[in-house]
This record gives structure tokens, C-alpha cells and sequence, in this order.
């Protein structure tokens, strides 16, 4: 079950609005801060933990089920359900590995089969010669970011690289939620809205869906920015 659920900002609103209750009383009740219940009410759709849901529904005089369905969007009611219910998370976090940096020298190699294989990858490894000292590497998990980045192969990621140049439309991004989950990801800004980040995978066949998050719910974020090559030299 996915740990975070999205919720209708406005639907939520207007059901605290009836029973008058003020956004502290309903944190209250639910166990969150009234900024929390300001900012889900905020958006037409915002994300609050799955635990949160029964003291939520209880509050506002539903059942659970109920609640789930007046307030909740039906893609988002089951996690993993027929249809792109939710997102893979897209990396294999727990074989995630920090990036030695060395320095970059400037070396001239004869043409060979090395060179050659190397050059189908060219941002491959380049990171290993940089100067960004808080970089890891993590495994590509699942078919959601295929075919730019495939099951399997390990991609190099950079917090310094978001620091530098902010978010770049379009491209793909590791993120951290406050509720522990993480997930790999295209990353557009809503142009209403710039706190509001639309997550896209790659494979727009299998899963066409976009996700959202506000930048609130997210306390890490790293850009790809090459993939780890290793090279055969073995072969004839």
C-alpha cells in the first residue's frame, strides 16, 4: 500500500466549512498541524499520509470507505491497482552508493574499441571526475523510466547539480518525501502553480498518468545526470 494518499484540497475545505471546524481543530483531531490542513485545502489535489486517512474520515463524520471515495481520486484509492493506480518508485534505494570524486585530467588515448564503446555513453562516468562531493548512485528499478533509463542500470545522481541550475523541465530527478518514500521521476513545474511539481515517467504507454507534489511534502531532490558504463574489454 502506498504510503501517501491524495486527498481534494477544496473538497476537504468546504466538508471542514460545513461542520464548522476551523483548520486547527480538524489537525488537531487528525494529529497534524493546521499549516498541514492549509496546505492540502490549498490544492485541488495534495498528498497526506495513509495513516492519516481513518482520524481524517472520523473527524469530518465519515466512514473510511466513504471518505475514499467522496475525497480521494480514484486512480489514487489502491496503490499498484489495474491502470496506473501509482508510480513505481523507480530506484533500488537500498543498494544506493555514494560517488567517489576524483579530479578530471585531460588524457589523450588511441582510438580502440574502449573509446569507441565509450562514445556511445558521453556523459557516462563524468561525474566521477567532478568536483560535487555529494553525489551517489543508485539502480534503475522497473520499467517506468524506460527506454532513457532501463531496469538495471546504475544512474548517477547530483544534489549539487539542483543547487546550481534549479529544476530543468523535463529532465529526470530522484526525490525524497517526508514520509520516507522516494521515487525517479521526470520533473515538470506547473505554470500555475510553481510550488507544484508534475512527476512523469519516461514510459508514457504503460503509465500516461502524471503525479503532483508540492514542494513541502519533498525534503531531498537530485538530478540524473549520467549513467555508470562499464566497458568489456575482454571481447574480441
Amino acid at each position: 500500500m502506498a504510503r501517501d494518499a491524495k486527498i481534494f484540497g477544496k473538497r476537504l475545505a468546504a466538508a471542514r466549512n460545513a461542520r464548522a471546524m476551523t483548520q486547527r481543530e480538524l489537525g488537531e483531531a487528525v494529529g497534524v498541524s493546521d499549516e498541514t490542513i492549509s496546505r492540502i485545502e490549498r490544492h485541488d489535489v495534495a498528498g497526506i499520509l495513509n495513516k492519516r486517512l481513518p482520524k481524517l474520515a472520523a473527524a469530518l463524520g465519515y466512514s473510511l470507505a466513504e471518505f475514499k471515495s467522496r475525497f480521494c481520486p480514484p486512480e489514487f484509492e489502491a496503490s499498484g491497482a489495474a491502470g496506473g493506480a501509482s508510480f513505481p518508485a523507480g530506484l533500488d534505494m537500498r543498494r544506493a552508493r555514494a560517488v567517489r570524486a576524483v579530479p578530471e585530467f585531460q588524457i589523450g588515448v588511441a582510438a580502440s574499441r574502449r573509446v569507441d564503446k565509450l562514445a556511445d555513453y558521453p556523459d557516462a562516468n563524468r561525474l566521477v571526475a567532478t568536483t560535487d562531493r555529494r553525489a551517489f548512485s543508485a539502480p534503475v528499478d522497473g520499467d517506468c523510466q524506460h527506454p532513457k533509463w532501463k531496469h538495471g542500470e546504475i544512474v548517477v545522481f547530483s544534489y549539487d547539480a539542483v543547487e546550481r541550475q534549479g529544476i530543468l523541465a523535463g529532465r529526470s530527478y530522484y526525490l525524497a518525501f517526508v514520509d520516507g518514500s522516494t521515487t525517479f521521476k521526470r520533473v515538470f513545474l506547473d505554470e500555475r502553480d510553481p510550488d507544484i511539481f508534475i512527476l512523469r515517467c519516461w514510459n508514457r504507454k504503460k503509465y500516461p498518468r502524471d503525479q503532483r507534489a508540492h514542494r513541502d511534502e519533498i525534503v531531498r531532490i537530485a538530478r540524473a545526470i549520467s549513467k555508470q558504463v562499464t566497458v568489456n574489454e575482454d571481447e574480441d
